[in-house]
């Protein structure tokens, strides 16, 4: 399913663009919301990628436990991945416009190179946008939804890009767009691929 789209070069967009993009989404575009089976992101053929597909690295992230060294709902909140990569959300804001954006950094820690195509979601996102956050998806399990990353107008996937190789040391900022989940709802799981899930707290952007 198609929301709107601008695309970004390597490393990460502004936030100026983030917001307007973000409107954009919410104004022009239709939006990749799955509704989830009874027993929540892990079941039911309805729980899939937007082309009706769920992907190999899906199903690992919804298999994986909540991630090693999570902190929790607030800020700061790290999630492990393979090979030493450190994922943290630094904030996970709704927006006017019906638009939730979530901001962290990409690390390596390990002493190794990370091959960042790892992150993607493995459907017709990764496929259009190379190595970037695609792979990125909030579920909302009391609503029993998962959300995944807007597009914009051409199909591209309103989230940052990596360089195709991650070295040891690296850090990228990242940052996924998504449709904003009811207003009632602030608590919703995070999940990106190899890194599992984890709760994270949406608050309104100021």
């Amino acid at each position: 399913m198609r929301a709107m789209r601008g695309r970004t070069g390597l490393g990460h967009r502004s936030q100026n663009g983030v917001r307007q993009g973000g409107a954009k989404a919410a104004a022009f575009g239709l939006i990749a919301v799955v509704t989830l089976s009874l027993s929540g992101c892990g079941g039911g053929d309805s729980d899939g990628a937007p082309d009706g597909k769920k992907s190999t690295a899906e199903k690992t992230a919804a298999e994986q436990p909540a991630a090693a060294g999570s902190k929790g709902l607030g800020l700061g909140l790290e999630m492990k991945g393979a090979n030493g990569a450190v994922l943290t959300i630094d904030s996970v804001q709704r927006y006017d416009g019906g638009v939730v954006t979530v901001r962290g950094e990409m690390r390596n820690d390990g002493k190794t190179a990370l091959n960042t195509d790892h992150w993607t979601g493995g459907n017709d996102l990764s496929l259009k946008n190379g190595y970037s956050s695609s792979g990125a998806t909030l579920a909302d399990l009391k609503g029993k939804k998962r959300y995944y990353p807007l597009r914009d107008t051409q199909g591209n996937c309103l989230c940052n890009q990596f360089h195709t190789v991650f070295q040891p040391g690296d850090t990228a900022a990242v940052f996924v767009q998504f449709p904003a989940p009811p207003e009632g709802t602030t608590e919703v799981d995070f999940a990106m691929p190899t890194f599992g899930t984890a709760p994270v707290k949406i608050t309104v952007a100021q």
